[in-house]
């Protein structure tokens, strides 16, 4: 008697597991991009691992000719938050390249500003996080943190 009965709540436990195995999503996983759907970007952080002036870059983000991103004060191995920028500056589409130009400011008149390099962000996997993308130069070293999101 007592064996059928813990047969029978085993039977109902696993029953019962099975069920809500079924009733549960998965946890979110990389999504593949769907070409011509739109993504938005959400930056994370952008990480000055070797910069490219004694002391401190002073770096900005180009997007489409224009200032996407003011003036950050970038040190050697610092890092700059970029979590607060409204992810919806940065719309594209599915299975093309968003390119964000990494720019370092001069001050004074004779000398231009100089680019660094381009991050080309794309939509590989949408959905996760800590997607980084790197600038190198001879001398310097940046690394972009970024999420792809569903344009809601």
């Amino acid at each position: 008697m007592r064996s059928t009965t813990l047969r029978r709540l085993a039977t109902g436990a696993v029953g019962l597991a099975a069920a809500f195995t079924l009733t549960v999503p998965a946890a979110a996983a990389a999504q593949p991009p769907v070409p011509g759907e739109l993504y938005k970007v959400q930056l994370l952080t952008l990480r000055c691992t070797n910069i490219s002036e004694s002391g401190e870059d002073e770096v900005y983000i180009k997007f489409d000719g224009g200032v996407a991103i003011p003036t950050s004060v970038c040190r050697e191995r610092g890092t700059v938050d970029y979590s607060g920028v409204d992810p919806e500056r940065f719309i594209f589409e599915g299975g093309t390249v968003l390119p964000l130009e990494l720019w370092e400011q001069d001050p004074d008149v004779i000398d231009p500003d100089d680019k660094l390099g381009v991050f080309e962000l794309n939509d590989s996997r949408v959905g996760t996080t800590n997607l980084a993308k790197i600038v190198n130069g001879t001398d310097y070293a940046f690394s972009l943190t970024y999420r792809v999101l569903p344009l809601d």
